[in-house]
């Protein structure tokens, strides 16, 4: 009984669907999956064929151009792999957490949390900034984990996060912006605001 209610659902979805859109686009195919994800695979499965048959010669009498036909179902099967891996990066961003909204958080500020640990304000602002290249010195991550009571798979994602989008800072009036992203050692070395000594600490290995 179960199966003839979702085959009628199904059917009736599909129907809505085909009536919705002759060629459905990329992005209506990946809303009606994300609308009714349990038939999925059958609206696919219907765009492809909606693709084909769009492709078709009109006309009763002429022939199908099965290379035509094929290069369309090919074309709409693309689409739609686009189309859910774009939509499942974009979940993946948006409920990505930032270093910015970890240090809010535990309500820290950046400069606060540098002096808590005892590195450079700007070593964590290039960090916190997507300006740092991985790796990440072990001892700084470690040194970050706990005050900013997160896990070392969170710290990771927030990390991706900001090297997929690095604070750009402010434009000049003649130039874009440019992002110039530095090795973690580099940015240790090249911080004005520690001596020496502190510098070796965060570049030795535990």
């Amino acid at each position: 009984m179960t199966n003839r209610i979702n085959a009628a659902d199904r059917d009736e979805v599909l129907f809505a669907f085909h009536q919705a859109y002759e060629r459905p686009t990329a992005e209506q195919i990946v809303e009606w999956t994300n609308r009714y994800p349990q038939f999925a695979e059958d609206i696919r499965a219907h765009a492809a064929v909606a693709w084909d048959w769009a492709a078709r010669p009109t006309g009763a009498d002429q022939e199908v151009d099965e290379i035509v036909s094929a290069r369309a179902y090919s074309q709409a099967l693309n689409l739609i792999y686009n189309a859910e891996m774009s939509s499942a990066a974009s979940e993946k961003e948006a409920t990505c957490r930032t270093f910015q909204q970890m240090v809010a958080a535990v309500g820290k500020e950046t400069y606060l949390l540098a002096r808590e640990i005892d590195v450079g304000r700007g070593v964590l602002a290039d960090l916190f900034n997507g300006w740092m290249r991985p790796p990440i010195r072990q001892r700084l991550l470690d040194a970050l984990l706990g005050p900013l009571r997160t896990t070392r798979e969170e710290f990771n994602s927030a990390l991706e996060c900001a090297l997929r989008q690095p604070y750009l800072g402010h434009a000049k009036a003649d130039q874009a912006p440019v992002v110039i992203q530095r090795s973690c050692d580099e940015i240790i070395r090249g911080d004005s605001s520690m001596s020496q000594d502190r510098k070796r600490y965060w570049l030795e290995e535990d």
